[in-house]
């Protein structure tokens, strides 16, 4: 398989040398989970994250895929990525390992870190459909919003204010957001649904909306 090399100061990286060192990552990470998991009995109790798309079986990993990697060799490794200009290939490894449905892990990376990366992730690659169905599957994370905006202002880009309005009606119209909540009002009315309208004014009008 013919690769491409692309020179960052330095340091070079292909699509192989990308997949190799990722997926070496997670084997390694893998074999570990399947014992700590066995032991830490205390996992049940705890509230435990999982955000993604894809379901770990589908590609030969495990929900545990990323417990015990290090954040910091994740943002290291991201940080070079985002300087890439990747292939197909390429993109669709980064996809899978960060869209998967997986545990977060904990060492050396916050939560909210490592959802910004997929988010950027989704946002870099502009791919609308796939970051509608990542919003979709993964409600009640706040940081779903920074993709919705982006989704929404893409359609209306495009003219597209039915797919737009579509989006919303598909998310809980809860939205803690100014911007989303005003339009999605507007939705409302341009559909004929003038007292849902209202009545989500009045409701955030109450919570201090303005």
């Amino acid at each position: 398989k013919e690769t491409e090399k692309i020179s960052n100061n330095e340091n070079s990286i292909s699509d192989d040398d990308l997949e190799e060192s990722i997926y070496d990552q997670q084997i390694n990470n893998q074999n570990k989970n399947i014992l700590e998991v066995e032991e830490d009995e205390t996992l049940i109790s705890k509230k435990i994250k999982i955000a993604g798309l894809y379901d770990p079986s589908d590609n030969d990993l495990t929900i545990n895929l990323w417990s015990n990697s290090d954040g910091n060799q994740i943002l290291d490794i991201y940080k070079r990525i985002e300087k890439l200009k990747l292939s197909k290939d390429a993109k669709e490894i980064l996809n899978t390992l960060f869209l998967t449905n997986s545990y977060f892990p904990q060492k050396n990376i916050t939560d909210e870190e490592f959802i910004k990366l997929k988010i950027d992730l989704l946002i870099k690659n502009s791919e609308t459909e796939l970051i509608e169905e990542y919003v979709i599957k993964n409600k009640g994370f706040k940081e779903n919003i920074k993709l919705i905006k982006f989704a929404v202002d893409e359609h209306l880009s495009k003219a597209e204010l039915e797919k737009s309005c579509n989006l919303l009606l598909k998310i809980d119209s809860n939205i803690d957001d100014n911007y989303l909540t005003k339009f999605n009002i507007y939705c409302l009315i341009n559909n004929n649904k003038k007292e849902e309208a209202q009545l989500q004014y009045d409701l955030k009008t109450e919570q201090g909306f303005k």
